[in-house]
């Protein structure tokens, strides 16, 4: 009797692990470009990324992190905290607002992003 109730108390914590450290966008993780952007040789100016979890929209120079999010079907509202990558200040910023297409394509500020990988391809 001892085995099954350990046995369910571990299945019970690793399923709410598992559900707390879900991503909170349906994207894939890596970095994305303009749709009439190469993915090679993308300069850093032009690539987002998402690395999954409560990480925001980021760029080379920044990592994100969601705070807070409202969903209205495909449209997801962020308001991320986000950081100088060199020196660690805060980077001041409104919301972000995107609308999600697919796995690998959405729009946020008039520009349609698309996947590109997990790493720069120069």
């Amino acid at each position: 009797m001892r085995t099954r109730t350990s046995l369910g108390m571990f299945i019970g914590i690793f399923a709410s692990t598992s559900a707390a450290t879900a991503d909170l966008l349906p994207l894939k993780n890596g970095i994305f470009v303009p749709t009439n952007v190469a993915c090679k040789g993308a300069a850093n100016a032009y690539m987002v990324n998402y690395w999954g979890r409560k990480s925001g929209i980021g760029v080379a120079q920044a990592s994100c992190t969601i705070k807070s999010m409202t969903r209205k079907g495909n449209v997801y509202t962020l308001r991320e905290e986000c950081r100088d990558n060199q020196s660690g200040g805060p980077i001041e910023g409104g919301p972000n607002v995107l609308t999600i297409a697919s796995p690998t394509r959405f729009a946020m500020g008039g520009t349609t992003y698309r996947y590109c990988g997990l790493k720069p391809v120069w």
